[in-house]
């Protein structure tokens, strides 16, 4: 991800104070976290998409609800075909610039987004954390399927100041500033409801003494947005390196979090990384299953973990994007439902660069779930087929002209029998990708369909129309 620019920062605190910016709802600014749901009476969903405001053009970010049946037209005067529909010999994706999103359809949410996270119910809702001022989580019920309101509200699109929970500011019971989770953003919902969030910045003790780092995973409850001392659970080990904390995948019992480098606390010399700890929800024990010394990596990104499938004996499988190299690695997991989980690095496949987020596609039968990983820098998503032990296809997500890189960051997917629709998070320029996989037995057969939203490095762009 591309770093604040001086002059655009300078020129968003001159603006604020007297000409309010709202983030617009005609595009995305900086997509990141993404969620799908197929509901009654639609053919194609709705996508949920944060949009990040990194540069910090807009006073806010935004969560938005796409219907994924009004956007467009295309060139054709088309809106998004169902799955299934798009010609293999098209040369180009169709380009869906208009939202045409509802003015219920969006709430105001920090800036910097990272992760989204769905919890199904009567009332669905998602958890949005987010690393700028406050280091919230964001809960956003969905009223209807493209109505939000932030939670314990009717309407209100404010989740700036209602249904969110700040880890770092208002923590009673704090000794010497810690615990805190400052720069939130990977989240997982588990099977009772609970949230799971991580964050990308160790808190050192006292704040800004630059000493005594600590490193959590912090546990929300999913219904009421507040947080206790008790909620953060130190991933610290002895004589184990620190670093942040990125993605958590929470499971029934143990929690699985990857780490990240973190400058100035990862110890570069050091020949141990801290690329996965294990919590143990039931005793608060926290494992390194060694990940690191059965493949030498600098950091973990994203991590997936595969369902359990009651009666069957086959390890799942904990697959963890890392970089330095760049890699998947692939876990095999056993016990999870014992004081002693076994946890077995078993093998590595090269990914293009700057692996970030992981997806998984059930298959069903004896297939195993293909395993997407977008690669922000290479720009492309990467699909591996564990069947076969490699990566069987790379999909570009952006434009070929070099004028902007796609950066491909979160993954939603979209299941249609032995067909999936895969929607991604174009960070770089603005648009929600649309690759298709029409037979999930061929997926070498995946390919781009479309872009959903506008580019946002034309002359469009958020902090362009602030200059103008």
């Amino acid at each position: 991800m591309r770093p604040l620019l001086p002059s655009l920062a300078l020129l968003f605190v001159a603006c604020s104070d007297t000409d309010p910016r709202p983030p617009p709802s005609d595009r995305f600014v900086y997509p990141s976290g993404i969620v799908h749901r197929s509901v009654p009476g639609s053919t194609n969903g709705i996508l949920y998409v944060s949009s990040a405001n990194f540069d910090r053009c807009y006073d806010y970010g935004s969560v938005m609800a796409v219907n994924l049946d009004q956007v467009g037209p295309d060139a054709e005067g088309r809106g998004l075909l169902p799955l299934g529909s798009y010609s293999a010999t098209m040369t180009e994706p169709a380009a869906l610039e208009q939202l045409n999103i509802t003015p219920d359809a969006r709430v105001y949410i920090q800036s910097y987004a990272g992760e989204m996270a769905l919890r199904e119910g009567a009332t669905p809702r998602l958890y949005v954390p987010a690393r700028a001022d406050g280091d919230q989580v964001h809960y956003i019920d969905i009223k209807e399927p493209t109505r939000l309101a932030c939670a314990g509200t009717e309407n209100s699109q404010d989740c700036v100041t209602q249904g969110a929970v700040s880890l770092t500011q208002n923590l009673s019971g704090q000794v010497d500033d810690l615990p805190r989770a400052s720069a939130p953003f990977g989240v997982s919902v588990d099977p009772s409801g609970s949230v799971w969030v991580t964050h990308l910045n160790p808190a050192d003790s006292p704040e800004r003494s630059l000493e005594n780092y600590a490193t959590y995973v912090v546990r929300l409850p999913g219904d009421t947005p507040s947080v206790s001392t008790s909620d953060f659970f130190s991933l610290d080990i002895t004589d184990l390196p620190q670093g942040g904390s990125n993605s958590v995948v929470a499971d029934e019992r143990y929690v699985f979090v990857s780490g990240r480098q973190a400058s100035g606390v990862t110890d570069p010399s050091d020949p141990r990384r801290f690329l996965v700890r294990v919590l143990d929800k039931q005793t608060n024990r926290i494992l390194d299953p060694g990940v690191d010394l059965g493949f030498s990596a600098l950091e973990a990104r994203g991590i997936a973990l595969t369902p359990n499938v009651p009666g069957t004996t086959t390890p799942r499988r904990l697959y963890v994007a890392v970089r330095s190299p760049d890699s998947l690695v692939t876990v095999n997991v056993a016990g999870l439902d014992t004081d002693t989980p076994s946890l077995n690095t078993v093998g590595s496949v090269p990914l293009p660069t700057g692996p970030t987020e992981i997806a998984l596609v059930s298959r069903g039968g004896t297939h195993g779930e293909l395993v997407l990983v977008s690669c922000s820098t290479a720009g492309v998503v990467a699909i591996y087929d564990p069947d076969v032990g490699q990566v069987v296809a790379q999909v570009a997500v952006g434009e070929t002209d070099g004028t902007q890189s796609s950066q491909p960051f979160g993954l939603a997917v979209q299941r249609q029998g032995n067909a999936a629709r895969v929607f991604v998070s174009n960070f770089g320029d603005g648009r929600i990708s649309v690759i298709d996989i029409p037979d999930l037995d061929s997926p070498q057969q995946a390919r781009l369909v479309a872009h959903i939203g506008a580019r946002q490095d034309q002359e469009s762009s958020s902090c362009q129309e602030v200059q103008q």
